[in-house]
């Protein structure tokens, strides 16, 4: 019954999207407005961002709110008291974390030679430029653009990765497996 309901709910949802005037005047993407809506972090970010894409009507953000609402409550009631308070802990550390910017411009290599830090930054710079002048070449399509910057960003990983001695790969490895892992640093 309830995915019935659900279901219901997301069919109006796509029916009053497909129902507004076509011809209406769509406002720009512009970059980064997503962060003027800080309240609630990244996923706040995102779904201000997809709201502002989608250019979703009040009624929708009204339902998806109740849909999102739902769906934690669900997963809350799944958690037993133990991991609710570990994952509340969780999030206080975190909360802690990003007040005092532990969360910023954390190396994932933290023994590097000054030599290592110029090549690196040199090779940030490159890449930057070059993904660039992909971005901007109009002759390409947007999926060879992607395979290119893709290609790219490859590229420059497997350049850092020369840079590095064994005991720093090392050291990168561990780091993005906890990294990976989890929250838990």
């Amino acid at each position: 019954m309830k995915k019935i309901l659900l279901l219901g709910m997301l069919g109006l949802g796509f029916l009053s999207v497909t129902a507004q005037d076509s011809t209406a005047q769509k406002q720009p993407y512009k970059r980064n407005q997503h962060l003027s809506h800080r309240k609630g972090g990244m996923m706040h970010q995102r779904g201000a961002r997809m709201d502002s894409i989608l250019q979703l009507t009040d009624a929708q953000k009204l339902q998806l709110k109740a849909l999102q609402e739902e769906y934690q409550q669900k997963r809350m009631a799944v958690y037993t008291p133990e991991q609710k308070a570990k994952l509340e802990q969780l999030r206080k550390n975190r909360g802690e974390r990003m007040k005092q910017g532990k969360h910023r411009n954390r190396p994932m290599v933290s023994n590097l030679t000054n030599e290592q830090k110029i090549s690196m930054r040199t090779m940030h710079q490159q890449q930057r430029e070059e993904a660039a002048l992909i971005k901007a070449n109009t002759a390409l399509s947007d999926a060879e653009k992607k395979t290119k910057l893709k290609a790219l960003q490859e590229a420059n990983r497997e350049n850092m990765r020369k840079l590095l001695t064994p005991e720093q790969l090392e050291q990168l490895k561990q780091r993005s497996q906890r990294t990976m892992d989890g929250p838990a640093r």
